[in-house]
């Protein structure tokens, strides 16, 4: 009975006006064409197409200020805003070591216009984070926040690099964070290593070789007048840039000639070298694991080798012994291959960059169970003379495409686009374009690689050894590895 029902529908709608019409619309074709005779779907239609309302990020511009402050800024498809200030500071150019690490703990503390209390509730008022880092040759003061927030980012930012209060009370509360900070930070030991690298490399009283953290014995000197007069010595305009991501150029530079352009220019201090020495530390402790680093002179970022290096940096790779996730990890980089898989006592052995105004270090890192590092050192120095023979085509090819990889994806990050327009107009004064570096990158070669091996391999080695310090061969021995 159902089925009978069912078949009486269908031929009723089977035989109404409506289908028949429909019928016949499909049989003619959409454009009223019969389909026999209409293009088939594999050809495009030719019709413009719609212009994007965005087209990404936009190229990095720079205006300089009469009194010389920078102002450098990239748009971008966001709704938010990095926007902060690069300053040329850092613990290279103090004069009491942890100044600028101690500066660091006080951003956005209380400042001559507002308190702690004011600037954490507008922050969050904003819904704005703000953050900041000091490093050897740069301090940098960031806030992210919605786009229509800037303008307030903006006050904020000058409050607390030009005027802050730097109330006693609040110091000693920052000397208590930071002792908890370098306790942690000795935990860490492959980059405790690598900042003994530094003073190994330079010499302790040479800008770059003095502490990037605040060291112990210092914390008692680091007085509200002594930060002052950092503050009054660095924060100058021609020092600084104000950076942006994710804002429109011609609105930040209104807004910051408007705070800051009335600041009278400063006074250039003249450059404190860094030469490199070469040299060692050694630190002896009854860890289970002993540290080691084996670094020579690199290149600084204005180098013409800054590129080749970074290419070899990429093929040399590196990690440690367990490395989670899958493909992409750089498990076919010559550390990895001719190290950590064929020692299996090796935790780990990774190499490390460090680039600065007008010097460098390029290094490997190493740890390993003491009766094991012997071997370990042996093979490191080996690998490291490796560098200057034969580079093969498939390992030339992937190193670029990784570096290139690595590039173009970090630049898709808003936070890592900041720190590059910042990074690179503060160092250079304008940016290059991340077209013009992947052109670069594909442009380096195998002898290009050898070069910067064979000159970077005739500088004095930097020795660190953290842990059982009788168990890696002397200074002298190691030397004349690449004598």
């Amino acid at each position: 009975h159902n089925l009978a029902m069912a078949l009486a529908t269908f031929r009723r709608i089977g035989t109404s006006p409506r289908l028949a019409a429909s019928r016949t619309l499909l049989q003619r074709g959409i454009w009223g064409v019969a389909e026999s005779d209409a293009d088939p779907l594999t050809i495009p239609l030719e019709i413009d197409s719609p212009t994007p309302l965005f087209t990404g990020t936009t190229p990095t511009k720079v205006t300089t200020l009469a009194n010389g402050l920078k102002i450098a800024s990239s748009d971008m498809v966001s709704p938010c805003t990095t926007v902060g200030i690069y300053v040329d500071g850092g613990s290279a150019q103090e004069t009491v070591g942890g100044t600028a690490h101690m500066l660091q703990h006080l951003a956005f503390k209380s400042s001559e216009g507002r308190s702690a209390v004011a600037m954490v509730r507008t922050m969050e008022g904003l819904g704005a984070v703000a953050t900041a880092t000091s490093s050897r040759e740069n301090i940098v003061f960031q806030v992210d926040c919605l786009k229509d927030s800037v303008p307030a980012a903006l006050e904020m930012l000058a409050e607390t690099t030009l005027a802050p209060k730097l109330l006693p009370w609040e110091v000693e509360e920052q000397k208590t964070a930071i002792s908890i900070e370098l306790e942690e930070f000795n935990q860490n030991h492959q980059a405790l290593v690598q900042e003994l690298a530094h003073p190994a490399a330079f010499g302790k009283s040479a800008p770059l070789g003095k502490p990037l953290m605040c060291p112990p014995k210092s914390l008692a000197s680091l007085t509200p007048e002594v930060i002052s007069t950092y503050v009054s010595q660095q924060m100058t305009p021609d020092k600084m840039v104000v950076t942006a991501a994710g804002y429109d150029h011609d609105e930040l530079v209104s807004k910051v000639t408007e705070i800051f352009g009335g600041l009278p220019a400063g006074t250039p201090a003249p450059a404190q070298p860094s030469p490199y020495t070469g040299g060692e530390t050694r630190l002896s402790t009854d860890d289970d694991i002993t540290h080691f680093a084996l670094a020579f002179k690199g290149c600084s970022w204005k180098d013409s080798s800054l590129v080749p290096t970074c290419v070899l940096n990429t093929m040399m790779g590196g990690g440690a012994s367990f490395s989670a996730g899958g493909p992409g990890k750089g498990m076919y980089t010559r550390l990895y291959q001719n190290i950590l898989n064929r020692y299996g006592y090796v935790q780990a052995a990774s190499v490390f960059n460090a680039f600065y105004n007008d010097a460098g270090i390029f290094g490997v890192y190493g740890a390993a169970p003491a009766d094991g590092m012997g071997e370990l050192t042996a093979v490191i120095c080996d690998e490291l003379k490796k560098m200057t023979s034969s580079i093969s085509d498939v390992e030339l090819a992937r190193a670029k495409n990784q570096l290139k990889s690595s590039l173009l994806m970090n630049l898709e990050s808003r936070a890592i686009l900041f720190e590059d327009i910042g990074r690179q107009v503060l160092t250079y004064g304008a940016r290059t374009p991340p077209e013009e570096l992947v052109a670069q990158i594909e442009a380096v070669t195998a002898a290009d690689l050898n070069s910067v091996a064979v000159e970077m391999l005739k500088s004095p080695p930097a020795v660190v050894v953290y842990g059982d310090t009788t168990s890696v061969p002397r200074y002298d021995i190691i030397a004349q590895q690449f004598a």
